[in-house]
C-alpha cells in the first residue's frame, strides 16, 4: 500500500507562487517514487485546504475542504468530518512562516515526520546575519557587513557611512527573506539609503554586505542529517542580459535571466573545498534533510571563497537549482525525495525516543 505524503505549500510570503510551482514538481516526483501525494494548500489569507491533486497539477483554482491541525490527535481534521494522518509531511512553503522555523514548530507539535531542517536550523538559516556569524565561528570565510535594524532606521546615517567604508559594490539584503526578495546591488553612496529603505519593506532588519566585484556565484546542494551529509557537485549561476546578479527577476520572471553551468568550471581543488565547506556549514547550523549553500568566488583568485547564505528549503520546481545539482551528481529527484522522507521518519523517531521525564 502506498504511503501518503502531505505536501504543504502556498503561505503568506512573497514566494507564494514559487511554492505552488515547487509543490507541483514535488507531488509529481513523489507519485513516480511510489508514494501517494496529498496536496495541503495554505492560501495567503490564512487557513489550510485540501485541494485535489489533479487541480494543482492542471493549474486550476485550489479549492477543497478546510483542514485544521489537531495537536491532540497528531493529525489533520477536515471541516465536515474526517481525519487525515499522512505517513510524513513535505513542507515546501518558501520564505517567512514556511522555512524560518514557524511551520516546523507546528509540525513538531503534531508529531508527524516532516522533511527538511528542524526549528532551530530553519530559523538560523533564514537569518542571514546569524547564519554568517555561526559559520564564521566554525572558521568559514565570510564577507564583512553592517546591520541596520528597525529601531535605527530614523537615524541610520552613521551606519550607512560605516557600510560605505567597506567599499563598493555593496549588497543590501533583508535579513530574513529568501529568493533574493528586496536584494539590491549598490555601486555608489547615493544609492545606499534608497536600497536600504526598499529592503525595509520586506523585513525589520537589513544587512549591508561587502561585495566582490563580478563575483562568481557558486551553489552546492546538501543532503543528509547530523549523522552524515553529502554535497552535490558545484554549479555556477551566471546572470544573463541586464541582470548583474541572480536577483528575483532573473530567478522567476525572466526565462533567459541566467545560465546554470553544471558542473561549475572550477579547479578540482576549489570544487572539493566548496563541497566540504557546504557540508560543514550545514552541520554547524544543525541542518537535516536538504539545503542549498551559496558561495562567492573571487574571479581573480579562485582560492578566495566566501559563504553567502544557506537556503534550508530551496525551490523544487522543474528548473530549480537544487534538484538539478543532484541530478548532475547522479541522484534523480525521485531518489532525493525518497531519501528526504527516510531522513524525516528516522529523525522524528529519534526525537520521540528522548525522555520528557526528569527520572
Amino acid at each position: 500500500m502506498k504511503k501518503t505524503i502531505g505536501v504543504i505549500f502556498g503561505g503568506r510570503s512573497p514566494e507564494h507562487e514559487v511554492s505552488i510551482e515547487s509543490a507541483k514538481t514535488v507531488c509529481e516526483k513523489l507519485e513516480k517514487a511510489g508514494f501517494r501525494a496529498l496536496p495541503i494548500y495554505a492560501p495567503r489569507e490564512g487557513g489550510w485546504r485540501l485541494p485535489a491533486l489533479r487541480d494543482l497539477l492542471a493549474g486550476r483554482p485550489l479549492k477543497g475542504p478546510e483542514l485544521e491541525p489537531s495537536l491532540a490527535g497528531g493529525c489533520f481534521v477536515k471541516r465536515g468530518g474526517g481525519r487525515v494522518k499522512p505517513y510524513a509531511l513535505f513542507p515546501i512553503i518558501h520564505g517567512s512562516t514556511g522555512e524560518d522555523g514557524v511551520l516546523q514548530g507546528l509540525l513538531e507539535l503534531l508529531g508527524i515526520p516532516y522533511a527538511g531542517c528542524g526549528v532551530t536550523a530553519s530559523a538560523v538559516g533564514m537569518d542571514k546575519v546569524i547564519s554568517k556569524e555561526l559559520a564564521a565561528l566554525d572558521g568559514i570565510p565570510v564577507l564583512p557587513h553592517v546591520v541596520v535594524r528597525a529601531n535605527q532606521k530614523a537615524a541610520m546615517g552613521p551606519l550607512l557611512k560605516k557600510a560605505a567604508r567597506l567599499g563598493f559594490p555593496l549588497f543590501v539584503k533583508p535579513v530574513a527573506q529568501g529568493s533574493s526578495v528586496g536584494v539590491a546591488k549598490v555601486k555608489t553612496a547615493a544609492g545606499l539609503k534608497p536600497a536600504v529603505l526598499d529592503a525595509f519593506r520586506f523585513d525589520n532588519a537589513v544587512m549591508i554586505e561587502k561585495g566582490v566585484d563580478r563575483a562568481r556565484e557558486i551553489v552546492c546542494g546538501v543532503l543528509g542529517s547530523p549523522a552524515g551529509a553529502a554535497a552535490s557537485v558545484c554549479g555556477e549561476v551566471v546572470p544573463k542580459g541586464r541582470h548583474e546578479f541572480y536577483d528575483y527577476e532573473a530567478k522567476y520572471l525572466d526565462d533567459d535571466g541566467m545560465e546554470l553551468r553544471l558542473p561549475a568550471p572550477l579547479p578540482a581543488a576549489t570544487a572539493a573545498r566548496l563541497r566540504e565547506l557546504a557540508v560543514r556549514i550545514f552541520l554547524a547550523l544543525g541542518g537535516s534533510g536538504l539545503a542549498r549553500v551559496d558561495f562567492f568566488v573571487d574571479p581573480k583568485n579562485d582560492r578566495r571563497v566566501y559563504f553567502c547564505e544557506i537556503n534550508t528549503l530551496p525551490g523544487f520546481t522543474s528548473h530549480s537549482l537544487y534538484p538539478r545539482l543532484w541530478e548532475m551528481t547522479g541522484l534523480p529527484p525521485e531518489k532525493v525525495l525518497k531519501e528526504l522522507i527516510a531522513i524525516a521518519v528516522s529523525g522524528m523517531a529519534a526525537r520521540k525516543r528522548l525522555t520528557t521525564a526528569r527520572k
